[in-house]
Parts: C-alpha cells; sequence; structure tokens
C-alpha cells in the first residue's frame, strides 16, 4: 500500500505525463494559482474581529491581528498615518490577517488611531478597503473629539493631496517649529483631512508638503500653512465600511454603487461643513529668513549662478575671500619653502599653474563684480572682472545673519571659455505704442552710446504705398534698469514696423569690449488690432483689490486695481483665449504676495473666475463676476 505522501507524488507524476501529452485541460493549470475569469470581485475585505479589539482601553498589547474574511495584502504601509505620531510601528499580512506590531513607548491616558487609508486589500482584486482605522486609548476612556479640513494650494487653490496635518494644544512660540504635534493626518486627493477620536479642544493647525514624513516643516524646502487661531473640535460620525450582504455575490455592481456613494455622499457632507466653518489651510512658500541661499555653483569661468529660495531685497551683501583649500596650500608651502618674503608676494600675484604652485591669495583685493537679478525672481548671476578667480568662498550678508559657501571651479566649468562674446538680444517682435523696446545684454554694461544707431520706421497706406521715414535718433530715450538691460523709450506709431540697427560701437561691456552688430525688426499693431474686455464684480466685500487679466497658462496679461464700484476694464487686448484672478491686495502693491508665519500673516486670497472667455480684435467683450457663487 502506498503512503499518503507517496500517492501525492505518484499522482503529481501522472499529471505531468498527462500534460506532455496535451491530455489533461483544467488539470494542468499551477496548482496554488488563483482562478482567473468570471465576475469581478468587487467587495473590499470585511473585518471579523480585531484582537484586541477596537476601542479598548488601558491598552498595553504590543501586537494587534486584525482578521478579515478573505485573503488579503498590504500596499504602501509608509502611508498608514498613527495619530499621535508611533514611530517605532510595523506592519505584516499573512493569509487573512493583519498585524500591528507596536515597539514604541506609548504615552500615558492617551487615545491612539492608526488609519490604513486604502493599504488593505483583497488577494486577487486589490479591491482597498477605505480608511479603515484602529483605535484605541491607553487611558480609561476613548477621546470622542473630530476635527475636519481641507488643504488648497494658495495660488492656484487645488486640493493639496498627501499633505501632512498638525494639530498642537499649546501654539507653538518657535519658527520653524521643532515641537512634534499632538495629532496628526494625512490629506485625501480632495485635499481633505479628518482627524478622528482626538480629545475634545481647541487647537492649532499646521500643514506642510513634509516631504520627509518628519511631520515638522522645512520653510524654504517645504511648502506650509497655518490657522490663524485654534479650531474647536466637532463630535465624532459613525465611518462607512462595506457590509456583505447575505445572498448578494460579491461581483454585484449595485452594492458596489451603493457603497462608493455613500463615501462620496460622506465627502460632500464634510466639503458643507468645512465650507460652512471656513476650514481651509492655504499651502504656501514661506521662507525663514536665516535660510536664504539654496545653491550656488559657477556657471563657467567669472560668472557664478545662484539661487534663493524666496526673493532678496536690496539689503544683500556679497563678499569674497580664497578657498580654505588655497590657505591650507599657502600655509603648507610657506613651511616648506625658504624664498623671502619678497618672492612669495611675487609668486602670489601670478595665477598657479599645478597644484603646488603658491596660490594667489591677494586676488579679492581688486576684484570687481557684479550681481544681476535674473528675470526669475529666485535666481541671480554674479559676474567677475577677474578671470583667474576659480576657488573661492563667496560670503553672503542679508539682514541680521551671514551665510557662507565655497565654490570650488570644477572641471566642466573650467574647460569653457574664459570669455564670451558680449551680446545684445530682444524678445520682442510685437510692441505695443505705449511700451519700452527692452535689450537684455548677456554681460553688465558700463557705458552705451546711441548716436550711431539708427531706427527706421515704415508704414503701408491703404492704396499699399509703402513709407520709409528715417527717425532722428535722439528722439529715443535710453534707461538702464538693471546691469543688463536697457530701455528703449520711443513714440511708436500704431500700424508701423521698425528696424533698429546697432552697430557694435553702441555698447561696452565692464571687460571694455564693444558688442556685435545687431539689426532688429519689431512691429506696431493697429489698434484695432486689439479688443477690450469689460468686467462687473458683484457681491464683493470691502476692501483692496486687484483683478488680473490672464491668458490660458494664468499668466499676467494686465492688472487693474478695482474701484469701489467693481467695474473694472482692460483695453488694448490681443485676441486671445482670457480669464480673470481676483487678488485681495492687502497692501496694495498690486500683486499676490504669499503669507509669513512668524508674522502670522496669511497669504492674499485669490479667486479664479471659472470660465474662459474670448478676445476678440475691434470688438468689446463685457462679462458679469458673481463672486456669491
Amino acid at each position: 500500500m502506498l503512503k499518503r505522501r507517496d500517492r501525492i507524488i505518484t499522482l503529481g507524476l501522472q499529471l505531468s505525463i498527462i500534460c506532455a501529452m496535451g491530455g489533461l485541460g483544467a488539470a494542468c493549470a499551477r496548482v496554488g494559482s488563483a482562478p482567473t475569469g468570471g465576475p469581478q470581485d468587487l467587495a473590499p475585505p470585511v473585518l471579523l474581529k480585531a484582537l484586541p479589539q477596537e476601542g479598548s482601553t488601558d491598552f498595553t498589547a504590543r501586537e494587534v491581528t486584525l482578521d478579515f474574511d478573505e485573503y488579503v495584502v498590504l500596499n504602501n504601509t509608509d502611508k498608514i498615518v498613527s495619530s499621535p505620531p508611533i514611530s517605532k510601528i510595523s506592519y505584516q499580512s499573512n493569509l487573512k490577517r493583519v498585524t500591528i506590531l507596536i515597539e514604541d513607548t506609548l504615552q500615558i491616558a492617551r487615545t491612539y488611531s492608526i488609519n490604513f487609508k486604502d493599504a488593505i486589500g483583497d488577494l486577487h482584486e486589490s479591491t482597498p478597503l477605505r480608511d479603515y482605522t484602529y483605535f484605541f486609548s491607553t487611558g480609561k476612556s476613548i477621546d470622542s473629539g473630530r476635527l475636519t479640513g481641507q488643504v488648497l494650494d494658495a495660488f492656484d487653490l487645488k486640493p493639496v493631496k498627501e499633505a501632512a496635518v498638525m494639530l498642537y494644544a499649546q501654539k507653538p512660540q518657535e519658527y520653524p517649529v521643532i515641537t512634534l504635534p499632538d495629532y496628526v493626518a494625512v490629506t485625501d486627493t480632495a485635499g481633505i483631512f479628518s482627524l478622528q477620536y482626538i480629545q475634545e479642544g481647541c487647537y492649532y493647525v499646521l500643514a506642510g508638503s513634509d516631504e520627509n514624513h518628519n511631520y515638522l516643516i522645512e520653510p524654504t524646502e517645504e511648502k506650509t500653512a497655518f490657522s490663524s487661531g485654534c479650531w474647536q473640535t466637532v463630535p465624532l460620525k459613525e465611518p462607512i465600511y462595506f457590509e456583505k450582504k447575505k445572498g448578494v455575490k460579491e461581483s454585484d455592481t449595485a452594492m458596489f454603487e451603493s457603497y462608493m456613494a455613500s463615501l462620496q455622499s460622506r465627502k460632500e457632507e464634510d466639503l458643507g461643513e468645512i465650507a460652512a466653518s471656513n476650514r481651509i489651510l492655504y499651502l504656501y512658500q514661506d521662507k525663514d529668513e536665516k535660510n536664504l541661499l539654496k545653491e550656488a555653483k559657477w556657471s563657467k569661468k567669472g560668472e557664478i549662478d545662484l539661487n534663493w529660495y524666496y526673493p532678496p531685497d536690496s539689503s544683500l551683501r556679497f563678499s569674497f575671500l580664497p578657498s580654505f583649500q588655497d590657505y591650507e596650500l599657502a600655509r603648507r608651502l610657506i613651511s616648506e619653502d625658504t624664498a623671502t618674503e619678497e618672492e612669495h608676494k611675487r609668486r602670489a600675484r601670478h595665477r598657479r599653474a599645478d597644484k603646488e604652485e603658491m596660490p594667489n591669495l591677494l586676488w579679492q583685493d581688486s576684484l570687481q563684480f557684479y550681481y544681476i537679478p535674473q528675470d526669475k525672481s529666485l535666481a541671480g548671476k554674479i559676474y567677475f572682472d577677474n578671470y583667474r578667480v576659480t576657488d573661492l568662498r563667496l560670503l553672503i550678508d542679508y539682514l541680521d545673519f551671514s551665510d557662507t559657501v565655497d565654490l570650488m571651479l570644477t572641471s566642466g566649468a573650467a574647460s569653457q571659455k574664459d570669455t564670451a562674446a558680449f551680446r545684445v538680444s530682444t524678445k520682442q517682435s510685437r510692441i505695443f505704442f505705449e511700451d519700452s523696446l527692452l535689450l537684455d545684454f548677456s554681460f553688465p554694461l558700463s557705458g552705451y552710446d546711441l548716436q550711431t544707431a539708427t531706427l527706421t520706421a515704415y508704414h503701408v497706406d491703404d492704396e499699399g504705398r509703402r513709407d520709409t521715414l528715417p527717425i532722428d535718433i535722439n528722439e529715443i530715450f535710453a534707461v538702464q534698469d538693471r546691469p543688463n538691460r536697457l530701455q528703449l523709450k520711443y513714440a511708436w506709431q500704431p500700424d508701423h514696423s521698425y528696424s533698429l540697427f546697432l552697430p557694435s560701437a553702441c555698447f561696452t561691456d565692464y571687460f571694455e569690449r564693444h558688442s556685435d552688430t545687431a539689426v532688429f525688426s519689431l512691429s506696431c499693431p493697429a489698434l484695432e488690432t486689439y479688443g477690450e474686455v469689460a468686467v462687473s464684480l458683484r457681491n464683493l466685500q470691502p476692501g483692496n483689490y486687484e483683478l488680473q487679466l490672464v491668458d490660458n497658462a494664468k499668466n499676467v496679461i494686465q492688472s487693474r486695481p478695482v474701484p469701489s464700484d467693481g467695474e473694472v476694464v482692460f483695453e488694448y487686448v490681443q485676441p486671445a483665449y482670457v480669464s480673470f484672478v481676483l487678488i485681495e491686495d492687502r497692501n496694495q502693491n498690486h500683486r499676490w504676495d504669499a503669507g509669513d508665519h512668524k508674522q502670522g500673516i496669511q497669504p492674499e486670497k485669490r479667486w479664479l473666475y471659472p470660465k474662459t472667455i474670448r478676445a476678440e480684435a475691434d470688438w468689446r467683450v463685457e462679462e458679469t463676476w458673481n463672486l456669491s457663487e
């Protein structure tokens, strides 16, 4: 007689032979594989038992088991949120069981919640059990407070998903905040957060992008938001979990749709509650005044690129010293060398040929440089008049602090040419009759003379005849608004074209080089090619506002202060699809400003017009914007 194990082996061998002969169909399927085909299982796993059970008090367990009605898997365990935060916690799944392992020391008399988000799903379809929360208390009772809100981006007003939300019973006094929060949550795709089973009371709320998941906000690297006051908790709501009804198949669409409709109804209910209580946090890029410089690097010899965490003001100051490496090399060579002091000075005035030649430690005494902000407000460039400078220490003084960075010229930047061509360019091919022509230069200007330049105007009349009119160059007024930009102001005539000839003698940079000769052609369109857009703002609360006309990418085309009657007119609008952005301009600087947590200033409010309209040539478009809708 064959033993049971031998019989299994024999049966397996027989099946292998039959499969090889092609004589058995379904029997050749891989043993232990999931069945294929058939209706989709729409039902998420259902919790049968928790040990210790949900809502346990006097909790001391180190292990929690959750048993479900079907095989489960765990996904994205890093997105499971424990509140208050539990640092030493892990999760495992095996067959129909999920295990929570707690190695951290828990606080006394506190209610904890563990929100699994969408981490628990069934084995075959991965249908998630949405927002299942296990909760317990180390004290005698379960806290019954709840706090719900929403996080929006302050600039584009879009919901921010996976933002960290932190609650503090006591308002943090330091900034950046280094105190761990009392409770935490993470927003969903609609930017909604909900903290359950928290102690009743009033909480100060912070939110942040929190890329490193430490529930602390680094202002210059992560966006932040804060509540102006404390938010009071409200009573708990019963959670919505999927229920499998007897006799209903797991593939039943109506059952699943009913469950999803309940979740959507709860979300809409939460949004209504949030709007009524104005519990919205607006995420913006804050600034830490002691952390200004984001990056400094050589772009090539004589040119350094700077990137800032936030735009600096006129109090910014630079200075330069030789690098620590040069100091150390000089100290070592001097200690080994018997040359006279005069010989050392002579060597220092010359660039070293190799690593063992005396470095020049005196170059900063005669160094000239220029700092130029770029069109992007968070970028700038430093240009040197001495290309022998390679390795240095950059010292930045700003407000009441200093920052120092060592800059070593890399082989890639060092291999570039010592000098680049001095060029003039413009981004304008069309010019509005009230605008200036902007000339940009690849290096800072040290001087300019337009007497050798020529400006010619062209006009085609109704009969197609072309008139050419030389313009007296003295009618052009030049303004240098920054070291590498020149504004040319002139009374441009609509429906005219222009040619501007700039010979090389016109411009000189700080190397005393002349620019290449340049010729620019531009047109000033006829006024009939523009349209007009009028907006009537209704139900606008008293205050200072700025209305911006924007294109599809939300780039500002024109901006106007809003008068008391709410009637705004944008003239001379090029034909295009446009929309509006309304700004609560509290400081009346005619632009949107982010907040300042340290000063307790919230970001200025913005409203986006929900429609796009078409501006047409020689046509007036009128719109009404009801702000109460």
